[in-house]
């Protein structure tokens, strides 16, 4: 299954779709080298102002996710666009493996009051 497909997929929950892809991800950062890397999660702005990815609900990861699958598909093409011979799957992957946001699904701050 692709990103694409298990953020919109209708009959899964957000939780589900958090899982999905973060498996996808996992596989991107070991097969790119840098499973261990630590990257800190982005503030990423919310409705209520600038906040860590990893203090979202899933409803909003997803909602965010959504838009950064979109903006790394564009540096994909343009990116083999400009270099004749590159392989999109090759930097798609590599934008995968140290994207913020996608490397601090499974991050997250559980809040015990709200």
């Amino acid at each position: 299954m692709s990103i694409t497909k298990a953020l919109t997929n209708e009959k899964t929950s957000a939780e589900e779709k958090l899982e999905a892809v973060a498996e996808i991800v996992a596989r991107a950062r070991e097969n790119y080298g840098n499973e261990d890397a630590v990257i800190e999660s982005p503030k990423v702005d919310t409705a209520n102002g600038w906040m860590s990815f990893v203090h979202l609900e899933d409803e909003s990861k997803v909602s965010v996710l959504r838009g950064r699958v979109a903006a790394i598909k564009a540096q994909a093409v343009e990116y083999v666009e400009c270099n004749p011979g590159a392989s999109i799957n090759k930097k798609i992957e590599e934008l995968l493996a140290i994207d913020p946001c996608f490397v601090n699904i499974a991050s997250g701050t559980k809040f015990e009051y709200i």
